[in-house]
């Protein structure tokens, strides 16, 4: 799954020429929230990111989330996300992140995946033109065949090169 997140992230950086100013790279800590009929526990998320500021308005980001474990069953997914901010470079802004993940979940005996859309929402601030704070709401899909919903609420810490 690691290595899937570097290859990931290293194809993105050759497919976009990039000047070294709008490479950014981050950590993301928070709670995950799951649908799982039955399992109450809430365990911590975990992810490492890097992305590229196409323009003020617009980024593409390659993540590797630890989801963390449920009762046992331990969960983590890799994507690459779009991200449209409003209004742009502003201390203060909107973003909305559209991604494609592919997920794990890893039970004792048995390994399921799934690859779907997922979304997400948040508020960035910008507090000089390299460190960055982001809240988000994210949501990923876990399980084959059946579904279900795990919600992550983040802050993540962002540096750009």
């Amino acid at each position: 799954m690691k290595k899937t997140a570097l290859v990931a992230l290293l194809v993105a950086s050759i497919a976009f020429p990039v000047e070294a100013e709008d490479m950014y790279a981050g950590i993301k800590i928070g709670k995950s929230r799951h649908s799982i009929t039955g399992v109450t526990n809430s365990p911590s998320a975990v992810a490492v990111f890097g992305g590229y500021k196409i323009n003020p308005d617009f980024a593409i980001e390659a993540e590797y989330i630890d989801l963390g474990s449920f009762s046992g069953v331990k969960a983590a997914g890799v994507d690459v996300s779009a991200l449209f901010f409003y209004p742009g470079d502003d201390p203060f802004s909107l973003y909305a992140r559209i991604s494609y993940a592919s997920t794990t979940w890893k039970m004792p005996g048995e390994t399921q995946r799934n690859s779907s859309f997922t979304h997400g929402f948040g508020l960035r601030y910008n507090f000089d033109p390299k460190t960055t704070l982001r809240f988000s709401w994210d949501r990923y899909l876990l399980g084959n065949p059946v579904v279900f919903n795990v919600d992550v609420v983040s802050v993540a810490g962002i540096h750009r090169f």
